[in-house]
């Protein structure tokens, strides 16, 4: 009996998202450097786009860089980003509760 509950406890390690997933990641991403923008560069923003997971078993949402970056532009009402910084915040509770976010930072372009 033992040994099941050993194995139901590593197939549940083994079936993230397995009951529900919908999850966008970043990969990769290419942002123009400073001096490839014409015009001058305007303020500093940020954005953060984030997935989340519980019980490793439901997971959603968009963490991509994408996603970020539209975040940023929102606020601005940017036509692009330059010059972008990009990082990854994990933040995790016993695995009942995982949220990963991509937060992005770069200078605006109008």
């Amino acid at each position: 009996m033992r040994a099941l509950s050993h194995l139901g406890f590593v197939m549940m390690l083994a079936c993230t998202g397995c009951i529900y997933s919908n999850v966008h990641t970043p990969l990769s991403y290419r942002s123009p450097t400073p001096s490839e923008v014409p015009g001058p560069l305007g303020a500093e923003v940020t954005g953060e786009a984030c997935n989340h997971v519980v019980l490793w078993l439901v997971a959603w949402g968009d963490g991509g860089y994408t996603r970020a970056v539209e975040d940023a532009k929102r606020g601005s009402h940017a036509r692009m980003l330059a010059d972008v910084e990009a990082d990854t915040k994990l933040f995790n509770v016993l695995g009942v509760y995982q949220e990963s976010c991509t937060r992005v930072r770069g200078k605006t372009v109008m």
